[in-house]
């Protein structure tokens, strides 16, 4: 499955609102996972969110007057999977359903903190990715922004996490790089995917991944009398944001700005986690954490960076 793709633009501030945004979503997940888990399975808390969302931009699709298309094209007096629908399961299953099961799973062995830490190795993969396979080129200003990015997390979660990792589980730890690279693998594929408009795209690849996340509730007890008011209210909101409308503001940003420019979420999302948790949790705000945020923005900066006579050249065409 091939698609005829372009590099992408340079980001307008529309594209940088768009960021923000999945920011803000994505990093308000943590803390309503943490109250859902006080009385909730993970299993049930990633399979709720997942339906929620799938329903929430299934309703956004359908306010805007798209539908799904069939599941079936008949082609030689054959019925065969639609283009389209390969594409929204290959990435649903790919970018949602298996770091979604991989995560919660790891976490039971190392900390949260070292789970943060292989989130920021997404954008170092999605970079090469989208450079060997979605036409977006890799200069040493990204490299070095990238890299700035990553260091920035690494200040982020201090030094404890990192001598952490010396003894945690390594099957956790490798799984853990397994789910960052589906999630960059994921962004890369929703670049080369066909013209598809991003709501349905959206509520295809959700719609897929509720399904195929949903068999796990089989192997774990429920216990729904466990369950408080705060916990529910905090996997509805799962639903509603970080999943759902997320899911369609990544799509539109990917195709717009391109994976690698998306991918700097990665880096945006612990500072506001770590925001989030002092807001609603009164967590401590160590100065570490706005050493950070100054690196973080430098890196950024240098990554997105673009020589003027590239610019021009950009307009032009």
């Amino acid at each position: 499955m091939t698609a005829k793709h372009t590099a992408p633009r340079q980001a307008t501030l529309f594209d940088w609102a768009l960021l923000a945004l999945i920011v803000a979503f994505g990093g308000s997940a943590f803390v309503m996972i943490r109250s859902a888990l006080e009385t909730m399975p993970p299993v049930v808390i990633t399979v709720g969110r997942l339906w929620l969302g799938a329903i929430v931009v299934y309703a956004i699709m359908r306010h805007a007057g798209r539908r799904l298309p069939p599941l079936f094209v008949r082609a030689g007096g054959r019925l065969r999977l639609r283009r389209s629908w390969a594409w929204m399961t290959i990435i649903g299953i790919v970018g949602v359903t298996l770091p979604f099961f991989i995560f919660p799973w790891a976490q039971q062995y190392v900390d949260s903190g070292l789970a943060g830490v292989y989130m920021a190795f997404m954008p170092i993969w999605t970079i090469a990715l989208a450079f060997f396979f979605a036409g977006e080129s890799l200069t040493g200003r990204k490299l070095i922004g990238f890299g700035l990015g990553f260091i920035g997390v690494l200040v982020l979660m201090g030094p404890e996490v990192l001598s952490g990792a010396v003894g945690a589980d390594i099957r956790a730890q490798g799984a853990l790089l397994l789910a960052t690279f589906c999630y960059a693998a994921s962004v890369v594929l929703t670049r080369r995917a066909p013209p598809i408009r991003p709501r349905v795209f959206a509520a295809g690849m959700m719609l897929v991944a509720a399904i195929t996340a949903t068999p796990a509730l089989l192997f774990v007890s429920l216990e729904a009398d466990q369950w408080s008011l705060a916990g529910i209210a905090s996997v509805v909101g799962l639903g509603i944001f970080p999943t759902g409308v997320n899911g369609v503001l990544i799509i539109m940003l990917i195709r717009r700005a391109g994976a690698g420019f998306m991918a700097l979420t990665n880096y945006f999302t612990p500072i506001w986690a770590v925001a989030m948790g002092a807001l609603v949790y009164h967590e401590r705000i160590e100065a570490g954490a706005f050493v950070a945020l100054a690196i973080i923005l430098v890196g950024v900066a240098v990554s997105q960076h673009r020589h003027r006579a590239e610019q021009i050249g950009q307009t032009n065409s």
